[in-house]
C-alpha cells in the first residue's frame, strides 16, 4: 500500500498539555537554535558543509531537512536527501519519489536509493531491512563524499525507546538509548533532533506549507512503539513525561560512557585482541582480575558478542550473566590449581572457547549473514563484521554488464574442499585463523563459483588450478578484493573501535 498524504497534526498520541520541556512549542526561531546548538555540540563545524538527510517523507525527517536546509546554507554549504526504498510494499516506489517530489519543494537536492533484488532474509525481515537501509545510506554518503548523515529521531523516539528496553529488563546501556552522534562505517550518524519535541517538529512542517506522508505502519497497533505513541497522553497524565525521561536517559549515557572507559582499560591492558579475520582473543585469568569486578566481567562478555556477532541489540541478560559467572569460575579454578580448563558456549551468534589458558570469540557460522550483492567500484557491508570493496576494472566488470558478484560466508563445504585441493593454502590459513572460524570468514562469489579469497595467499590459484569450484578463468587477483573487519557496533560503545590491515585501535573520538 502506498504512502497517503496527510496533516502534519501529529496521529500517533498527542503531546503532554503541559509546557513543553523540550522547548519546540516556542517557534520557529527556538527550533533554530536549538538545531544549531545541537550540530555545534555534534563538532560540525566545517566551512561550507554538505550534509546527508535520511528522508522519508514524515513529518519528522521533513522538519530535520528544513532546518538542516538553513543551517547549511547559512554557513554555504548544501544538504542532499536521501530516500531510502526498501520495495517492501507494493507503490514503495511511488512513496520515495513522493518524499523527493517534497524536498525538491523545499529546494533541496534527493536522492532515490533502492536495495538489491533478494538482499532481504525472509526472516527476521525488520532488523534486516533496517541495517541495510543504514548500510546504502552510508554507501550513498561515501560515494557523495559526506562525512555527516542526519536521522530524524526526536526527543518522543528517545522516550519510546527508553520505556521498551526498559519493558525488556535492559541495564545501563539499553536506558542510555540513542546517541547523538555514533561512528557508523567510517561515517558519523547525527541526531540533531533529539532534544526536540515531535509536536513542535510537526507544526514547523505545516508551518511550510507542506503536507507530510503517512507510513500505514504507524497505525498497526501490532507493533509496541505504534501502542506506547497512542498510549502518550494516559502516560502524561501519569507523569511519564518524555523530557523527564530524557533526562534520565542522559544520565543512564554518562555513567554508560565511564563503564566503557573503565571497560577498554581492563580489557585491553589485560590482553584483549581482536583479528581482521572477525574475532577476538583474550587470556582466561582475565576473568579473574580485580578489574573486572562488577559489571564489568559481564559488561566484556556482552560487547564482545556484539562485535563479532555484528549485532544491532545486546543478547539477553540471562545468558549474557551464566556465560560470565561459567568463565570467571573457569578462570579461579585455573589460577588456583594451574590447570587450563576447555569448554565452549554459544551466545548472540557467536562461540565462546576456551582451552590453554586462553578464550576466543568466532563467529557463529550457522549464524552469518546471507550473502548480499556486490557492485564493483561500491564499499558493502555483510554480516555487521566486514566492510569489502572490489575496484570497478575489466576483470571484475561493472556488476551490470558482467554476472553478479555475491559476498557471503566461505560455509562448511568450501572449507572442506580448500583443504582438499589448496593443502598448502589451508595450512597457512589455518595457522592464522582458528579452525573453527574457517567457515564464516567471507568469499567473493560469481555464479556461485568462488572469486576471490580475501584471507589467503594467492597461491591458492596456482595450487587449486585443476579444480574448477575453487578456481575460476575470472578469478580475481587478491589484491583487487579489500575487506576489512569492521564491526557496526564499536566495542567502546558510543566512542569508536576499528581494525584495519591486521592492526586494532580503541579509544574515544573527540566529540568536536
Amino acid at each position: 500500500m502506498a504512502m497517503a498524504a496527510m496533516s502534519t497534526e501529529h496521529r500517533n498520541g498527542r503531546a503532554c498539555g503541559r509546557p513543553d520541556r523540550g522547548g519546540t512549542a516556542t517557534g520557529h526561531d527556538d527550533l533554530t537554535g536549538r538545531f544549531a546548538a545541537a550540530m555545534m555540540a555534534a563538532g560540525v563545524v566545517e566551512a561550507s558543509p554538505h550534509l546527508a538527510v535520511a528522508l522519508s517523507g514524515g513529518p519528522d525527517s521533513l522538519a530535520l531537512t528544513l532546518l538542516a536546509r538553513d543551517w547549511a546554507r547559512m554557513r554555504g554549504g548544501r544538504v542532499t536527501a536521501l530516500v531510502v526504498d526498501h520495495g517492501l510494499r507494493a507503490g514503495s516506489d511511488d512513496a520515495a519519489r513522493a518524499a523527493a517530489g517534497l524536498a525538491g519543494w523545499l529546494g533541496v537536492a534527493a536522492r532515490i536509493l533502492t536495495l538489491p533484488p533478494g538482499s532481504l532474509p525472509a526472516t527476521g525481515i525488520e532488523a534486516a531491512a533496517r541495517r541495510a537501509r543504514y548500510d546504502r545510506l552510508a554507501r550513498a554518503c561515501r560515494d557523495a563524499g559526506i562525512l555527516h548523515l542526519l536521522v530524524g529521531h526526536s526527543l518522543d523516539d528517545l522516550a519510546e525507546t527508553v520505556l521498551i528496553r526498559l519493558g525488556r529488563g535492559s541495564g545501563i546501556d539499553g536506558l542510555a538509548a540513542m546517541a547523538a552522534i555514533r561512528p557508523h562505517q567510517g561515517l558519523r550518524l547525527l541526531r540533531p533532533l533529539l532534544g526536540l519535541r515531535r509536536a513542535g517538529l510537526a507544526r514547523l512542517v505545516a508551518q511550510a506549507g507542506l503536507t507530510a506522508l503517512h507510513d500505514p505502519m504507524n497505525d498497526d497497533g501490532a507493533v509496541q512503539r505504534v501502542r506506547l505513541r497512542q498510549a502518550a497522553a494516559p502516560l502524561c497524565d501519569a507523569g511519564l513525561d518524555p523530557a523527564g525521561i530524557a533526562q534520565s536517559a542522559s544520565r543512564a549515557a554518562r555513567v554508560r560512557a565511564t563503564l566503557d572507559d573503565r571497560l577498554v582499560r581492563a580489557a585491553f591492558a589485560g590482553g584483549l585482541r581482536f583479528h581482521p579475520w572477525g574475532g577476538a582473543e583474550l587470556p582466561l585469568p582475565l576473568f579473574a582480575d580485580p578489574a573486572l569486578t562488577g559489571d564489568l566481567a559481564p559488561r566484556l562478555v556482552e560487547r564482545l558478542c556484539l562485535v563479532i556477532g555484528g549485532l544491532d541489540l545486546p543478547p539477553r541478560q540471562g545468558p549474557v550473566m551464566a556465560l560470565t559467572a561459567a568463565l570467571i569460575g573457569q578462570a579461579r579454578a585455573a589460577t588456583r590449581s594451574g590447570n587450563m580448563p576447555q569448554g565452549g558456549r554459544t551466545l548472540g551468534g557467536c562461540r565462546i572457547v576456551w582451552g590453554g589458558g586462553r578464550v576466543t570469540v568466532l563467529r557463529e557460522p550457522a549464524a552469518v549473514a546471507a550473502p548480499v550483492p556486490v557492485v564493483a567500484g561500491e564499499r558493502t557491508g555483510w554480516d555487521g563484521r566486514f566492510v569489502v570493496q572490489v575496484p570497478n576494472t575489466d576483470a571484475v566488470g561493472d556488476g551490470r554488464t558482467a554476472a553478479p558478484l555475491t559476498l557471503g560466508a566461505m560455509g562448511t563445504s568450501l572449507a572442506m574442499r580448500l583443504g582438499l585441493m589448496a593443502p598448502a593454502a589451508a595450512r597457512r590459513l589455518r595457522n592464522e585463523v582458528p579452525g573453527r572460524a574457517i567457515a564464516s570468514l567471507p568469499v567473493l562469489r560469481r555464479l556461485d563459483v568462488p572469486v576471490a579469497f580475501p584471507h589467503l595467499t594467492g597461491s591458492i590459484r596456482g595450487e587449486a588450478a585443476a579444480d574448477h569450484t575453487l578456481a575460476h578463468p575470472h578469478t580475481l587477483a587478491q589484491p583487487t578484493f579489500r575487506a576489512w573487519f569492521a564491526p557496526s557496533r564499536p566495542f567502546d560503545g558510543d566512542g569508536v573501535f576499528w581494525t584495519m590491515a591486521g592492526e586494532h585501535s580503541a579509544g574515544k573520538r573527540p566529540r568536536s
